[in-house]
């Protein structure tokens, strides 16, 4: 395990969010989160709009999103408990220079017109179980610099970028697809994550003690579920983010699909789709980071993944292309409420010894998305992307109602338990025993 160097003593840093701005180690990570979570949307859009001009079939583009997701379901509990015995920023380096390699790689088949649409799902796959790494390596990390009492607004600003990059990718990938191709989107995001392995390169890191022990995989990785099993309230913090990920994000899959078949828009106003999403989300995470105190946590993240899954039916209904971009900067902010509680209610519970096995954990449960593409890519391809969206929603609201009903702690407040030291008193606790 290791421990990011911060950049003085707990006692001297403020609370708030832009206390966070000003360490150095903090805006690293967070800039890793940046460029990487922007690359993402934009090869998203690019590859959907492209894999459905070559086929013509929903089935298709759903199957991309559905290869890039997978890997955080299949691996995230592995990744879990690998990062916990390893050096995660060697990991956090090593899966941002695989992405830089494998982008420049499909650029380049692109460019020389040798590319096949398996190559983009082999492309997709490898990016995927790069980016599955995020929340056990990366967002740990951050969420261990900063300490228990920032965890809040820390995952918050990090939603907030991430949201940013909703904003920046899918136009960017839009526009990037109308004027150079998809080879141009693959040549933009091999040099932006190559700028993020350096930046992740630059990070100081001093190691945490911990207990010798032998790695036991299995072993560990049922530790993990044990104590879950005997945590109601966080079952159903699982539960939601299955939920979610399985009836509501699956949509902006079929935003190529409905920009085409409903509103009959070109490229870049498919990428605006989602960009008005991102703002909403950006400025709800910002709000969250600045006014949401840890008794809110709970409910700011139930009602926040209800309010996502309202717009993506109301969303389903219209025909109008302005009244959709109101809708989606709507949703926006519901996306705002469960992202930035997601990692933030997750970290703040999950003991140390276990956490990056739990949030692991949760990398499994993000990756329930893939079924949820898989199904509303089903569903399109024989009722069409706007009438596929309305069953999905109606889905995802009647299941969110049954774990409120079912697991009455999510309709409580919830202080999750900030009681881990920042890795800055570790470090000072170390220096001072040298």
């Amino acid at each position: 395990m290791t421990s990011v160097v911060g950049d003085g003593d707990r006692g001297r840093r403020g609370r708030g969010p832009l206390s966070l701005i000003a360490e150095a180690e903090f805006r690293k990570l967070w800039s890793v989160g940046v460029l990487m979570g922007a690359m993402r949307w934009l090869e998203l859009l690019a590859i959907g709009v492209w894999t459905y001009a070559l086929t013509e079939s929903p089935v298709a583009v759903a199957m991309m999103t559905i290869l890039r997701m997978l890997p955080m379901a299949l691996f995230g509990t592995i990744i879990g408990a690998v990062a916990e015995r390893l050096d995660r920023k060697a990991i956090l380096v090593a899966s941002q220079t695989i992405m830089a390699v494998t982008s420049s790689l499909l650029a380049l088949l692109v460019a020389t017109g040798a590319i096949e649409l398996w190559h983009v799902g082999v492309g997709a796959f490898v990016n995927g179980l790069c980016w599955s790494t995020d929340l056990p390596v990366r967002r740990t990390i951050l969420g261990e610099s900063v300490g228990a009492d920032r965890i809040g607004p820390a995952m918050s600003m990090d939603s907030a970028s991430n949201n940013a990059t909703r904003m920046v990718g899918p136009l960017a990938g839009g526009a990037l697809y109308a004027a150079v191709g998809l080879s141009g989107a693959y040549a933009v995001a091999a040099v932006f994550y190559a700028a993020s392995a350096l930046v992740a390169l630059s990070i100081r890191f001093t190691p945490v003690p911990q207990e010798p022990r032998p790695f036991a995989l299995i072993a560990e990785i049922r530790e993990g579920l044990a104590f879950l099993r005997r945590t109601r309230a966080l079952l159903g913090h699982l539960g939601v983010t299955v939920t979610v990920n399985l009836f509501a994000f699956p949509y902006a899959a079929m935003a190529p699909v409905v920009g085409r078949e409903t509103f009959g828009v070109d490229a870049v106003q498919i990428g605006l789709l989602l960009t008005v999403e991102g703002i909403g989300a950006f400025a709800g995470a910002v709000a969250i980071a600045f006014l949401a105190t840890p008794a809110w946590f709970r409910r700011i993240y139930v009602c926040g993944s209800a309010l996502f899954m309202a717009a993506v039916l109301a969303f389903s209904f219209t025909t109008s292309y302005p009244v959709a971009l109101v809708i989606l900067t709507i949703g926006g902010f519901g996306i705002a409420g469960f992202a930035s509680m997601q990692s933030a209610i997750m970290f703040g519970e999950a003991p140390v010894a276990i956490r990056s096995r739990l949030m692991g954990v949760l990398s499994v449960c993000i990756g329930a998305g893939p079924l949820g593409v898989l199904h509303v890519g089903w569903l399109a391809d024989r009722i069409g992307g706007s009438l596929a969206l309305t069953v999905i929603a109606t889905e995802g609201l009647v299941v969110m109602a049954v774990l409120l009903a079912v697991i009455p702690e999510l309709r409580r407040p919830g202080s999750p338990a900030f009681s881990v030291p920042a890795a800055t008193d570790r470090e000072d606790r170390g220096a001072a025993s040298s």
